[in-house]
């Protein structure tokens, strides 16, 4: 084997048309780590104390190792201390043979990174003029809302106050930065590593834990076995959802076992996701049942048993921005899916994919 992967992308939510271009610039620099337009990192969204708190993993699928930190603050670039976390894990055990952490969370997070001389700064660092534009934005919706909720001068009936909320929540999906980020890449040996980086939701709980920092839930690898194909993968949209459907995982065991990228993403969306319409019998997932809108985006890379690679993305998301490349190509592709025309996010479906 001597050809490499890349596949990256910059959230699936909402991407406004006016900075299509600056996305797509984006994915195909490859250029994510610091960059002000994606939920990660510098230019996070902001917490309901109006600080940035943010979640990352990483997985490698040699060894199937993982790590990952949650709701750390004062880190430029959270995978980087991830990564150190799944390193030391390859490594020797600790004194008295103790197990290195896998997930480290909050304060203890940040004080590990700096123990391990790993570069930390100032919270402030992280937020940007745009960021705390937003933040302000999401923050007045919130107060006027509660305001009115809580008024003893109007009565407002349970209909006008869901009203309200949903009024309020489109304006923050239309508005806000929807962007978490994550890539997926295969070497010339074959190794298969994901990794998930993200600010969490805006006006989130201080110490909310999302799906980048969970297991099974934000990235998901493993190298091609006897029998398995080789396989990554990394999720983006509504984290609750994702959580509560382990869906970076359970897309990954899906292709396996369809061996087919395609069908494999395809099922795992119909089965554990969306849900799909069988002879007149509506099936749910059982984790989301009852819910409306189903958000979320996966991007994936698959290892066919002939050495040939795809990389799929389907969203339920309005849009997902991606970018891949390879030696075969002569410069990185770059890719904006948006839902069909009619489409509905949170209960329509869009995927397409590239051999590469």
């Amino acid at each position: 084997m001597s050809h490499y992967v890349i596949a990256v992308h910059c959230g699936a939510g909402y991407h406004s048309t006016q900075k299509e271009d600056a996305y797509k610039t984006l994915c195909k620099t490859a250029c994510i780590k610091n960059s002000e337009l994606t939920n990660a990192g510098v230019g996070s969204n902001l917490n309901i104390r109006g600080s940035v708190e943010c979640d990352a993993a990483i997985m490698e699928g040699k060894q199937l190792m993982f790590g990952a930190v949650g709701a750390i603050s004062g880190v430029q670039n959270p995978v980087t201390v991830s990564a150190k976390l799944l390193t030391r894990q390859l490594g020797k055990k600790l004194s008295l043979g103790r197990l290195h952490p896998s997930v480290i969370v909050g304060e203890g997070a940040n004080k590990w990174a700096r123990e391990n001389g790993l570069y930390t700064v100032d919270t402030g660092c992280l937020v940007t003029d745009y960021s705390r534009k937003t933040f302000n934005s999401h923050k007045t919706k919130l107060d006027i809302l509660n305001e009115k909720i809580n008024s003893k001068k109007r009565k407002f009936t349970v209909q006008s106050q869901e009203k309200s909320e949903e009024s309020c929540a489109v304006l923050e999906t239309e508005e806000g930065i929807q962007d978490t980020v994550g890539a997926i890449v295969m070497d010339t040996a074959g190794n298969i590593a994901s990794a998930v980086s993200s600010g969490g939701i805006s006006l989130k709980q201080p110490g909310r834990l999302g799906p980048a920092a969970t297991y099974g839930a934000g990235c998901w690898a493993y190298n091609q076995r006897p029998g398995k194909p080789g396989v990554g993968t990394v999720t983006s949209g509504s984290g609750e959802h994702i959580m509560k459907t382990l869906l970076a995982r359970e897309s990954a065991l899906s292709i396996q076992r369809e061996n087919n990228v395609s069908l494999g993403l395809s099922n795992s969306f119909k089965e554990s996701f969306l849900g799909c319409e069988q002879i007149k019998q509506q099936l749910q997932s059982e984790f989301l049942e009852g819910e409306k809108e189903k958000l979320a985006g996966v991007l994936a890379l698959g290892q066919n048993e002939d050495k040939t690679v795809e990389v799929l993305w389907g969203h339920t998301t309005n849009s997902m921005c991606i970018g891949y490349m390879s030696p075969t190509l002569k410069r990185p592709k770059v890719v904006m899916s948006r839902l069909p025309e009619g489409g509905i996010p949170g209960q329509s479906f869009t995927m397409s994919g590239v051999s590469v």
